[in-house]
């Protein structure tokens, strides 16, 4: 049976390979790490995630992280503190890694009791097809303007298949007045709910649109007895709190 923290490493490692497959790229999976590659110079979606404490296959490893370094491809390292081991903190110091941010990670144990959604006049609706694609970059993107990432990802979207994405990932888009302002995502992996990707547009934060999208969300589980995982930041935990999520870990991000 897997751990709380487990749980969240495997749905997230479940997004790595939803997400790279749907630009093309390359996902290597070994049995204590796994490196999503899409080639595209984003650092949110090239992704070294460790799953144990121990490195092995090390040479590998940095035959792929040597390859982000020549074809100057940002990445970012998770790492959940309970495996932050020597080997760890070797291989980050060796590579000029440096601390970027720290994230809770959370645990609700299932969604047999989650309230209906109260309703704030935000029209929610699956991402089926390239209209729906678009609204969700247009929101996804406001977060990074003015900064090199954000070309990036623009660069991603437009590579990104919808179709390669598969089922596992529903994407979902809000709006107000058939203006995009938030998004939500949902990844089903065989032990576990993940919701990532909760963004509401700068201008119409405070409304409560995020925390509508939010337990839209919680109610679009299909198996209500599944747990759902997310990683949120200091300030943002208490939120989930209030909708029974428990901490259970922290998930430190070096890039």
């Amino acid at each position: 049976m897997k751990t709380s923290q487990q749980l969240v490493i495997s749905n997230l490692e479940e997004k790595l390979k939803l997400f790279t497959h749907a630009v093309s790229g390359e996902l290597i999976k070994e049995a204590n790490y796994v490196i999503a590659n899409t080639e595209i110079p984003t650092d949110t979606f090239n992704m070294l995630l460790a799953k144990s404490p121990t490195v092995r296959n090390e040479n590998h490893m940095k035959q792929a992280i040597n390859h982000f370094i020549v074809k100057k491809l940002p990445f970012s390292t998770w790492v959940d503190a309970h495996n932050l081991s020597n080997d760890w903190l070797q291989l980050i110091k060796e590579h000029n890694l440096k601390e970027a941010e720290r994230n809770i990670m959370m645990k609700l144990d299932h969604t047999l009791h989650t309230g209906q959604r109260i309703s704030n006049h935000l029209n929610i609706t699956q991402v089926s097809n390239k209209e729906g694609l678009l609204q969700y970059k247009e929101v996804f993107l406001s977060l990074f303007e003015g900064s090199p990432e954000r070309d990036a990802l623009e660069i991603y979207f437009r590579e990104f298949s919808q179709e390669k994405l598969g089922s596992n990932a529903r994407m979902y888009i809000g709006c107000i007045m058939e203006m995009p302002v938030a998004t939500g995502l949902l990844i089903e992996d065989n032990n576990s709910y993940g919701i990532y990707d909760v963004m509401t547009k700068e201008t119409f934060r405070g409304k409560g649109y995020g925390s509508e999208m939010f337990q839209f969300l919680l109610n679009q589980t299909i198996d209500k007895q599944k747990p759902v995982v997310l990683q949120a930041s200091e300030d943002g935990k208490n939120i989930y709190k209030r909708f029974g999520f428990k901490e259970v870990g922290e998930m430190i991000v070096f890039e």
